[in-house]
């Protein structure tokens, strides 16, 4: 269990940035800055994430662990509504997002899970995250996002 939280806390980076410029210059400017952006707010938002230290094995940990991770994710997400990202990279930004608040909802599970003692709801939660993060990191590499996906895949 101990590595399945650790690629959950590499997986579970968040993006945040700015959206685009409506310039001369057109999409390709306003996408470059969208991307630099939001990989800069991963890198940050990893570092975070990494810092948790991961549980050892006790359920109550893992209820403790998912819910500051949770928390993470959940400002993470928050953010992430407010941004406009340039048009050609919208809908696989939303499809991203649909994919990161899953993620979010099985975190919660996961500190659910482990405040209540549930091995079971515990591995659906991780199996569940683990699935999710893998659709979410394809689509951040295809949005050129590459500090938003795992590093494990």
């Amino acid at each position: 269990m101990r590595s399945t939280l650790a690629a959950l806390g590499t997986c579970l980076v968040v993006v945040a940035g700015c959206g685009g410029d409506d310039d001369a210059n057109g999409d390709d400017e306003a996408a470059e800055q969208f991307r630099a952006q939001a990989n800069a707010v991963c890198a940050d938002f990893g570092e975070k994430i990494r810092s948790i230290p991961p549980p050892l094995e006790e359920d109550d940990e893992w209820g403790a662990i998912a819910a500051d991770i949770g928390d993470l994710l959940e400002t993470g997400v928050n953010e992430l509504r407010l941004l406009e990202p340039p048009e050609e990279l919208a809908a696989e930004y939303e499809e991203w997002l649909v994919l990161k608040e899953r993620s979010l909802g099985a975190t919660r599970d996961l500190q659910r899970g482990g405040t209540m003692h549930a091995d079971a709801l515990i591995e659906e939660s991780l199996a569940t995250i683990e699935e999710t993060e893998a659709e979410a990191d394809a689509l951040a590499e295809d949005l050129g996002l590459a500090d938003c996906a795992s590093s494990d895949r």
